[in-house]
């Protein structure tokens, strides 16, 4: 009996030590991105980013983050007829992504820097109004580097600004052209987002 209620009360701490040091939450928002080497600049091509995560505590002030998130890429280029430009392009890439983040808290800001793997799960591809999906097809999965600053607003609501690149090319530039420093077509990458903290009196 004494075992069993030793037990208990043990299970029961590491419960309360996980809750107090684990903290889960949701964010959605938009992403605003271009692709580096399809020759189109400006980040045009606007999509939706949303999902989970879960944050470990570290230290006084760091955090580990770990998130489950839905995230559109790609590029858009709608030509200018006034300069004789009368190009369309159209790029959409749809990617499940797993960012693993290294958090710096102070005060209301939270700082952020780490690496992601995005699983491809639907590209669209269009150039002036002609479907070119699958013809020249996307790498499946895609290594990137993450950097951004979170600001909470009222207890666990807060908003989040994060930019993205590709370590690993998306696919080779359309010459076949790669070099150590160039290999190929990246993502580049604006998030915005608004996030919620499932937590009580969370007012860092």
């Amino acid at each position: 009996m004494r075992n069993f209620i030793f037990i208990l009360l043990l299970s029961t701490f590491i419960q309360l030590k996980a809750q107090q040091r684990f903290k889960a939450g949701i964010k959605a928002g938009l992403s605003t991105s271009q692709v580096a080497g399809d020759t189109y600049s400006g980040y045009n091509k606007a999509g939706f980013t949303g999902g989970g995560f879960l944050t470990a505590t570290v230290g006084e002030k760091w955090t580990g983050q770990f998130e489950i998130i839905y995230i559109q890429k790609g590029s858009r280029h709608n030509g200018n007829p006034e300069k004789g430009d009368y190009t369309y392009y159209f790029l959409q890439l749809d990617y499940m992504e797993v960012p693993l983040l290294l958090q710096y808290r102070q005060n209301k800001f939270t700082y952020e820097l780490g690496t992601g793997i995005s699983f491809l799960i639907k590209e669209q591809e269009y150039f002036n109004w002609q479907n070119l999906t699958g013809i020249n097809p996307f790498n499946k999965n895609e290594v990137d580097i993450n950097l951004g600053i979170s600001y909470t607003i009222f207890n666990n609501l807060g908003v989040s600004w994060r930019f993205s690149n590709s370590i690993t090319p998306i696919r080779a530039h359309a010459s076949g052209a790669s070099r150590w420093y160039n290999p190929g077509q990246l993502n580049n990458v604006l998030a915005f987002t608004l996030t919620y903290r499932f937590e009580r009196g969370h007012t860092e």
